[in-house]
């Protein structure tokens, strides 16, 4: 599993980076925790990778010795409405094998949770 990325196009005037990582760790420990030997490639190993092309992100992960990579983005639009896009690949071969896109509301620690929780059954049963 690859670092969640957060693209935040709410331009909203607070500047809320601090809350939005401690989020997105929330997220990723979440997924780490609900899919099945999920191991998160750090970012000192993703360092590897500049620029962050699909084939060496893909490499990394055959590094890891992993069959599949999860790839996911959490986009705010709003306030209250984020997004999350996440890819499964098939590592060897490149090839998709589900993607998930879905909203959530509440940009707090318990809405992420829950969005990384439901994301976790989306995969796993996508992965079956």
């Amino acid at each position: 599993m690859f670092p969640v990325k957060l693209l935040d196009t709410s331009k909203e005037a607070r500047d809320q980076t601090a809350e939005h990582e401690r989020r997105l760790g929330i997220l990723s420990e979440v997924l780490q925790a609900e899919l099945d030997g999920a191991v998160t490639i750090t970012g000192e190993t993703l360092s590897d990778c500049e620029p962050e092309t699909t084939d060496c992100l893909l490499e990394l992960a055959r590094d890891t010795g992993s069959e599949r990579a999860v790839f996911v983005v959490v986009q705010k639009t709003s306030t209250l409405i984020l997004q999350v896009f996440a890819n499964l690949v098939n590592v060897e071969t490149g090839e998709l094998i589900a993607s998930r896109d879905l909203n959530f509301r509440g940009d707090n620690d318990e809405a992420w949770r829950r969005a990384g929780r439901f994301l976790a059954k989306q995969l796993r049963g996508a992965a079956d």
